[in-house]
């Protein structure tokens, strides 16, 4: 049976409430589930490389390729490790931050980080501020170029129309280079936790199953 890796997005850990709604679907259904914990090497030394190298080894030993479920900056994580040739069956994207390494580099909101290399950041799991250090800042030009990536892995992707965090444009754009990529815009924000959306999500890891 086709295992499923769930990737958790930034400043969260996989126990957060779209982890836990897919850990409870999957589980009581019997299917094999995982959920690494993306801070790493930690949250304060966090890098993408670490990330991606982490699911790629979890992927390699897996009896099966799975479908990998990436919520935020997981999305991205998900992409990256399918752009590197790992084997994936399909991919499940909630609210995918599929342009994080271009757009963090340049957004208003990193400014003061690009110049200091260092900011605190409020992180749920840790339920308190952590300083993130300079490595992020300095990995990320080793993932740029992500706007051209072209996947064939049959990918659908869930995105809020209201989402303040991650521009639903990132997903619109992915959809519309990748033919294997269905993009459902939903009327919710980046949590995706509303009823319909939860209902939505269900439906698509049944379908991918």
């Amino acid at each position: 049976m086709t295992p499923f890796v769930y990737l958790h997005g930034f400043s969260s850990t996989p126990n957060g409430n779209k982890g836990r709604f897919v850990r409870q679907w999957v589980e009581a259904r019997e299917i094999a589930f995982h959920a690494p914990d993306l801070n790493l090497p930690a949250f304060e030394t966090l890098t993408i490389t670490a990330q991606v190298e982490a699911v790629e080894a979890l992927v390699r030993g897996l009896p099966e390729p799975p479908v990998l479920v990436g919520s935020s900056l997981g999305g991205f994580i998900a992409t990256a490790v399918a752009h590197r040739g790992s084997r994936v069956k399909a991919m499940l994207l909630l609210a995918p931050a599929i342009h994080f390494a271009g757009r963090r580099t340049t957004h208003p909101t990193w400014a003061a980080y690009r110049e200091r290399g260092e900011m605190e950041v409020f992180h749920h799991g840790a339920g308190r501020l952590l300083r993130l250090g300079p490595e992020l800042l300095r990995d990320l030009p080793n993932w740029l170029g992500e706007e051209t990536w072209r996947l064939a892995v049959p990918t659908v992707i869930l995105h809020g129309r209201a989402d303040d965090s991650v521009p639903l444009a990132e997903s619109e754009a992915y959809a519309a280079r990748n033919p294997e990529a269905i993009l459902h815009i939903l009327d919710d924000d980046h949590g995706l936790l509303a009823p319909a959306s939860l209902a939505r999500l269900e439906a698509e890891l049944d379908a991918a199953r």
